[in-house]
């Protein structure tokens, strides 16, 4: 299959969720999530592949849940790649957990580490294990030091096409955490 990257938005790590209009990607050909079976339009894993992409040619990269879910070390050099991929005025749309809402509202009494990383330990699925947590004072350093030069919140009604989507980021907006940086 060829893609036409100029131009398109993208969708990373899309799972079962397709966004009509959008390039939709996952690591996994037919991934499973709560018992739905996705099948994304390219097989893309954002660890190795993202340089397949042309420089300057995405217009909107939507990522949610899924930079908590990616390798520390790997990271930096991820959103670069995004940045890079990016075309001018290009945003790159990301939700993940607030490591900080989830330690102060859900469990104040500091039994956090197992529902926050819990899943690290699955052996079927992998990828579902959180590897990182962010505050947006974090998520801000890495956006900027990959070349972003400002960093703002967005909320899920700010974007219909994305809003019904995600069913985790809006039913667990508390503990959410929304960052949107532009090239």
């Amino acid at each position: 299959m060829s893609i036409d990257w100029h131009g398109a938005k993208l969708h990373l790590a899309c799972g079962a969720k397709y966004l009509a209009g959008w390039i939709n990607a996952d690591a996994v050909p037919t991934p499973v999530i709560q018992g739905m079976i996705g099948h994304p339009d390219v097989v893309l894993d954002i660890c190795h592949d993202l340089a397949v992409i042309p420089a300057d040619s995405i217009i909107w990269v939507y990522w949610s849940h899924g930079v908590e879910h990616t390798p520390p070390d790997l990271l930096p050099g991820i959103l670069a790649q995004l940045y890079r991929i990016l075309a001018p005025g290009g945003k790159l749309t990301l939700a993940t957990t607030d490591v900080w809402a989830i330690m102060t509202k859900r469990f104040p009494d500091n039994n956090w580490e197992g529902p926050l990383f819990g899943h690290r330990y699955s052996t079927d699925s992998p990828w579902l294990a959180h590897l990182d947590g962010f505050t947006i004072e974090k998520l801000t350093r890495l956006l900027r030091a990959s070349g972003f030069p400002a960093v703002r919140p967005w909320r899920t009604e700010d974007y219909p096409e994305i809003h019904n989507l995600n069913d985790y980021a809006r039913t667990h907006a508390d503990v959410s955490l929304f960052a949107e940086a532009v090239k």
